[in-house]
């Protein structure tokens, strides 16, 4: 089937793009075009969000195999924000569905409309890399200052003021682990009966792991993590990094040994 979408951003909206003067556009298209409509879904939503209720109905049709195109009269009736809209003309794309838009003259069935829509996803491409390559950059940089714990600050410590400090409470639970992982180690115990009798000690002793019981992953994960005697990681680089440690280099290495 082919399906219209008009949109309006607020009741008060100018006549121009009236959800009225929208549907007669693309009713008048597909009249000249020969295309059988077989309906209209109007919406009134800010096309900055991609919770929309016409939005949401036209999803559930192409996810059904329904939809054969689309039609809109601009495509930022699709969506104001030109990513997610890049990304939802994408999803029609991606799920065969032709995309007529009629003031733009754009028909992704043609190659010039495919052309015209190809330079839209490069283009969101690109700055996509460009938000990702300078996310990397700052935390290089944050790396290389050694001022910064690059991403998620570590169980053990908190942010206080802007700083990161060591959190009295975890830390006593990051050395807990440790040393316990150590000695049921000598006790001869194989890795996985380790990891599961320490998870249960953890939970039995009421300690919580970012307000959830631990789990073993959590528990390898803060096993396995050098931060916490004093050394700091970015994808191959290794550095001391000023904050304080919660256990030593020697425990650490014995229990990675």
């Amino acid at each position: 089937m082919n399906i219209g979408l008009c949109r309006i951003s607020s009741v008060s909206q100018k006549d121009n793009t009236s959800l009225s003067n929208q549907k007669k556009m693309i009713e008048d298209y597909c009249k000249m075009y020969g295309i059988e409509l077989s309906n209209i879904i109007s919406e009134c939503y800010s096309g900055t969000t991609s919770n929309r209720n016409g939005l949401n109905e036209l999803k559930q049709l192409v996810e059904n195999g329904n939809v054969k195109s689309v039609v809109v009269m601009k495509l930022d009736r699709l969506m104001r924000n030109f990513t997610e809209g890049v990304i939802f003309i994408k999803y029609l794309l991606d799920n065969d569905v032709k995309i007529i838009s009629v003031m733009e003259q754009i028909d992704t069935s043609s190659v010039s409309g495919r052309f015209l829509v190809n330079i839209l996803l490069s283009m969101s491409e690109m700055a996509r890399d460009t938000i990702v390559q300078r996310l990397s950059n700052g935390k290089e940089k944050r790396f290389n200052d050694k001022e910064r714990v690059c991403g998620r600050i570590p169980y053990g410590y908190k942010k206080k003021n802007g700083l990161t400090t060591v959190d009295a409470e975890e830390s006593r639970i990051v050395d807990y682990i440790f040393k316990k992982y150590l000695t049921l180690t000598k006790r001869g115990l194989t890795p996985i009966k380790r990891m599961r009798r320490l998870r249960t000690l953890l939970v039995r002793n009421g300690y919580s792991y970012r307000g959830k019981e631990f789990t073993t992953h959590n528990i390898n994960y803060i096993l396995r993590n050098s931060f916490y005697f004093g050394e700091m990681r970015y994808g191959n680089k290794v550095s001391k990094h000023n904050y304080d440690m919660i256990i030593s280099k020697r425990l650490y290495n014995l229990v990675n040994r």
